[in-house]
């Protein structure tokens, strides 16, 4: 990868602190290197400053020059699921699969995945307008999933399927500074979901973005970036890893509502049970 050649070709040029980013980057390379500022900063146990000039002293005008450089080169050499499925059916089975999944689950305690969690807990939970879950073609599944089940403790929560309507687009008329919205946009990115960000973002409201270790291009408009895994040794992506962040977003968000989403379980029970939604899901009955 040409920007890990550029850090390791640089790295005696580089001061004690600026060695100690290269260090924190090329660790779990490159997605060690795309989380914010002041995350890296943090890692690294230096300035956000010195960050910045470590991407210039790489000869970057700006540290989202850097991190747009790796993405672009990460996305390059991605493969199209078609050779995917042409290496899988060439090299083997997908024997190990859920070990692998295991291990990828488990890497979501680890930094950058296990302090965007810890930051997209926060900002769901301060907002006090309501919350969006979107996601794409294919990650619309994990954006119904959090909306489902965050609906059970706060009210506001909507779910924009594009499969479902296109009155989907007409509901980002309606967001404003005070909301959430959580995307979920995995390879092979959609145009259409960095111009729903992009729209969003324009009207003031938080976005905390889902993706896979490439990074969507949406990162740039993000406020948390949240990377997991998608690849397995399956020519087929998971969702799994995603599925389990947003279960550890919602642990922690069970604990912060408390008793509101207490008071809001026993109206929606009422509710159910008043109009009969739910009534005949028991097999038994």
């Amino acid at each position: 990868m040409i920007v890990r050649k550029l850090i390791d070709s640089k790295f005696n040029q580089l001061s004690a602190s600026e060695r100690r980013i290269a260090k924190v980057i090329t660790e779990r390379y490159p997605v060690s290197a795309l989380g914010g500022v002041e995350d890296i900063a943090k890692r690294a146990e230096v300035s956000p400053p010195t960050v910045t000039r470590f991407a210039k002293r790489l000869g970057f005008d700006r540290f989202n020059d850097f991190q747009r450089a790796i993405r672009s080169e990460v996305q390059d050499s991605e493969s199209s699921p078609l050779a995917l499925f042409d290496r899988y059916h060439r090299s083997g089975s997908g024997s190990g699969l859920l070990a692998d999944l295991a291990a990828s689950v488990s890497r979501l305690e680890d930094d950058p995945a296990g302090s965007a969690i810890a930051q997209a807990v926060d900002i769901i939970a301060a907002s006090r307008g309501r919350i969006y879950c979107v996601g794409g073609r294919w990650s619309s599944v994990a954006a119904q999933y959090l909306a489902f089940q965050l609906a059970t403790m706060r009210g506001e929560v909507h779910a924009l399927t594009p499969q479902a309507s296109g009155l989907w687009v007409d509901r980002l008329c309606d967001v404003k500074r005070s909301d959430v919205m959580v995307l979920y946009d995995f390879r092979r990115y959609q145009d259409e979901m960095f111009a729903v960000a992009d729209i969003v973002r324009g009207r003031g409201a938080k976005i905390v973005l889902v993706t896979d270790l490439d990074l969507s291009p949406i990162c740039e408009l993000a406020e948390v970036t949240l990377p997991v895994a998608v690849a397995t040794t399956s020519p087929l992506d998971t969702l799994a890893p995603a599925i389990a962040a947003t279960d550890a977003i919602l642990a922690a968000l069970v604990d912060i509502y408390k008793s509101q989403s207490s008071a809001r379980m026993k109206l929606l029970e009422e509710v159910r049970r008043k109009t009969g939604a739910g009534a005949n899901l028991d097999p038994l009955r």
